[in-house]
């Protein structure tokens, strides 16, 4: 997975301070909107969002945990164009980790997310042990 390797950096600084107290769920939603906002204007986002809660009852904050129904709901409703809107909320969410995007041949919206997910715990790992092998050899 070359676009999700490890940069050189100190372990603590390797998950981007910006996200702060920041879900991984909440960097998705602000991504989503984001993209939609750029791509597609404000008010047709707005439009979106309210399509999706009252035919489909997916709210807006409930989307990052219904990712796959998003997904489908934007393929039905955007046909290919989809692929775009979910390539660039990929990139926007590396983005805001902090991480370079690299477009890996095959992967859809859900495949980096699941990338993320799996990095950001490899890293946390990483950093507990490392806080874990400083305390002990104190």
């Amino acid at each position: 997975m070359n676009g999700l390797a490890l940069t050189d950096s100190p372990p603590e600084s390797r998950i981007s301070p910006s996200i702060g107290s920041k879900t991984l769920d909440d960097l998705i939603s602000e991504s989503i909107d984001e993209v939609l906002a750029n791509l597609i204007g404000t008010k047709p986002k707005e439009a979106v969002y309210d399509y999706l809660e009252r035919n489909h009852a997916l709210s807006r904050d409930r989307i990052p945990k219904n990712l796959e129904k998003f997904v489908e709901l934007l393929e039905g409703t955007f046909g290919k164009g989809s692929r775009t809107i979910c390539r660039a909320v990929a990139r926007r969410l590396f983005e805001k980790l902090g991480w370079e995007f690299n477009e890996i041949k095959g992967f859809e919206l859900l495949d980096y997310i699941e990338a993320a997910r799996a990095r950001i715990a490899r890293e946390l790992i990483e950093q507990a042990k490392a806080a874990n092998h400083n305390h002990t050899s104190l």
